[in-house]
């Protein structure tokens, strides 16, 4: 008896513990929100981001790096990938979503960027780290970190010889 007493007061002590630590959310992948940031993305590999303006909110904030865009503009950026590489692939990717305390909610996408030129025919292959703020069921905010050197470069190459 005094053994299952022990047990218990020692179970209870854990618990009790474990309850003073402060629970920040949840995370999960499996969600709405995360399924539509990989249906979203899967639209940019497929070449065609438009569909983005049905999950983006109209006066939404969106960067590339530390470049700041208006809806337009990032759709027609993401899309003008297509016209300078070949190939293009989110490898390794990992969407989850997450759920806090304070009632924000934030889908975050990890991935290696890939892709092949189509002027230089280098290839490219670049961790990149997304994330995606909802508020409802909106996108109000997105941030792609990514080393931009080749994108950029390319888009030199593309805009020189397309001013010929």
């Amino acid at each position: 008896n005094m053994k299952k007493f022990l047990t218990l007061i020692l179970g209870l002590i854990i618990v009790s513990c474990n309850q003073n630590q402060t629970n920040h959310g949840i995370m999960q992948n499996d969600d709405d929100k995360s399924l539509i940031v990989e249906k979203l993305a899967d639209s940019y590999l497929a070449g065609n981001f438009d569909m983005a303006r049905e999950y983006f909110s109209e006066d939404g904030k969106h960067y590339f790096n530390d470049l700041e865009f208006d809806v337009d503009g990032i759709i027609e950026g993401y899309n003008s990938h297509s016209l300078i590489f070949n190939d293009i692939k989110h490898n390794d990717r990992k969407i989850y979503t997450g759920y806090f305390s304070d009632g924000s909610i934030e889908t975050f996408h990890d991935f290696n960027w890939s892709a092949t030129s189509i002027i230089s025919g280098n290839d490219y292959y670049y961790p990149a780290h997304c994330r995606w703020v909802w508020e409802g069921d909106q996108i109000v905010k997105t941030n792609c970190y990514v080393d931009p050197a080749a994108i950029f470069a390319e888009v030199a190459l593309y805009q020189e010889t397309n001013q010929e």
